[in-house]
């Protein structure tokens, strides 16, 4: 039984508790709206879609808390690609919660997803590389990542806000999955370590500044970012 309240009270109740406008949303707010949650208060918080509410507004993070909590893929794959960069992180928390439920069904999610763009892919990557998930699956997910890395690499339109999303969330994830694997992860790394691409280096040095991956080898992280000085 949910303990939200109901109609208008509730919305009312989510953008007094949401913390925006600010610079983190009420996390722990939406995770319990994602658990409790009935179908009309998701059907009322997606409403708030309508609006196309600034990024910073309490009603996007109505609109987050509906999406979230939804469970669907359909709605998950449009709000990867909205230009409100909370809305598509809804969709990220809303698929982690299906992947904590059923990583197999995820998967298959994300195998749905038929020529997925770089907004989605971004989604898919920033999904994945959450320590909670990703478990016996590092292997995997570095295969991903590593088909995206090459995407990166051939990349001519660097410039689009699109590739600068994606660019931003492989700045972050690979530490992730470096981490779950360190052997695979090292060697993976390592790999693109060679890789004369600008836009490669910036992800490899951007990782390398995460706390996660310096406590699994803070000597191998500093001989990376030597090496990559050196280059530079």
């Amino acid at each position: 039984m949910t303990a939200f309240p109901q109609g208008a009270e509730l919305l009312q109740v989510l953008e007094k508790e949401s913390k925006l406008p600010g610079s983190s949303i009420n996390l722990s707010l939406l995770r319990r709206f994602i658990k409790e949650a009935t179908d009309e208060q998701i059907a009322l918080c997606l409403n708030a879609l309508d609006q196309k509410p600034d990024p910073n507004s309490p009603a996007t993070f109505v609109a987050m808390c509906g999406i979230a909590a939804s469970g669907s893929p359909e709605l998950f794959r449009k709000a990867a690609n909205s230009d409100n960069w909370r809305i598509r992180d809804s969709a990220v928390f809303g698929l982690q919660n299906l992947g904590a439920k059923d990583l197999d069904l995820l998967y298959s999610v994300f195998e749905s997803w038929d020529n997925a763009n770089l907004l989605e892919k971004r989604c898919i990557a920033a999904t994945l590389c959450e320590p909670a998930l990703i478990g016996k699956k590092a292997e995997k997910i570095l295969g991903i990542l590593n088909d995206y890395m090459e995407i990166i690499e051939l990349s001519k339109n660097v410039k689009s806000e699109e590739y600068k999303v994606f660019k931003k969330a492989m700045g972050y994830c690979i530490s992730v999955a470096v981490a779950a694997s360190p052997e695979k992860g090292k060697e993976f790394f390592e790999e693109w370590m060679r890789s004369p691409s600008q836009e490669i280096r910036w992800i490899l040095s951007d990782n390398l500044k995460h706390d996660h991956l310096r406590k699994v080898d803070s000597k191998w992280v500093d001989a990376q970012i030597e090496a990559l000085s050196d280059v530079e």
